[in-house]
C-alpha cells in the first residue's frame, strides 16, 4: 500500500513540476555583442565588455552614459494575462549622478539612484503581460563611472496541456484500481 501511495504522490508532483521557458535572447551577453538587444537613448558610453569586476560575470552590459540614460531593450513573446518572473544582476560603484531602471510592459518595476551596489541579484515575481508582445527595457546613467548588468532572465511556468491532465487521471485511476484489488483479491 505504501508503494501505491508513493506512486500517487509522484504522479501528482510530476504534474505540479512545471518547466520554465526562457524568453530573453542573449541575457548573459556571452555573445560579446548586443545580439537580441536594441540600443537607444544616449549610447555614447554603452557597450558589452569583458568583465573585470568579478570572475563569475564574463561579459556584461556597461553603461557610463552622462547627462541622460542609455537603454537596451527586447520585445518578448508573451501571453496576455500570464505572469512572468524577471531576474538580473546589477553592479554600481558611484553614489552621485547615477540612475538605473528596469521596465516591463511599459512600467518601471525596479530602479535606484545614487546608490552603490556590489553585484546584486534581483528577482521580481508576478509581472503580468498585457499582450502577445512585451517590451523589456533597461536604462542606466552613470556620469562618474559605469553601471553593469548581467544574467537577464524572464521566465513563465509552462501550463500543462489537457493531454497531461488526462494521463494523470488515467494513472491515478490505475493506482486506485490496483489498491482496491490488493484489498479485495477476488475483485475483477
Amino acid at each position: 500500500m505504501k508503494k501505491l501511495a508513493i506512486a500517487a504522490m509522484l504522479a501528482a508532483s510530476a504534474l505540479s513540476a512545471q518547466a520554465a521557458t526562457e524568453l530573453v535572447v542573449n541575457g548573459d551577453f556571452e555573445t560579446g555583442t548586443f545580439a537580441g538587444w536594441t540600443k537607444s537613448g544616449n549610447n555614447s558610453l554603452s557597450d558589452i565588455i569583458s568583465n573585470t569586476v568579478t570572475a563569475n560575470h564574463t561579459f556584461v552590459w556597461r553603461s557610463g552614459a552622462t547627462g541622460s540614460p542609455a537603454y537596451i531593450s527586447q520585445n518578448l513573446a508573451t501571453s496576455a494575462g500570464s505572469s512572468y518572473t524577471l531576474s538580473f544582476d546589477v553592479y554600481n560603484t558611484a553614489t552621485s549622478n547615477t540612475t538605473f531602471e528596469a521596465d516591463f510592459n511599459g512600467a518601471s518595476v525596479y530602479s535606484f539612484a545614487n546608490q552603490a551596489r556590489n553585484w546584486t541579484h534581483v528577482t521580481l515575481n508576478g509581472l503580468v503581460a498585457s499582450g502577445a508582445t512585451t517590451e523589456l527595457k533597461f536604462g542606466a546613467r552613470n556620469d562618474p563611472s559605469f553601471i553593469r548588468l548581467d544574467n537577464v532572465s524572464v521566465t513563465v511556468s509552462a501550463v500543462p496541456e489537457p493531454e497531461t491532465y488526462a494521463m494523470l487521471m488515467a494513472g491515478l485511476g490505475l493506482v486506485g484500481f490496483a489498491a482496491r484489488r490488493r484489498q479485495h483479491p477476488n475483485v475483477g
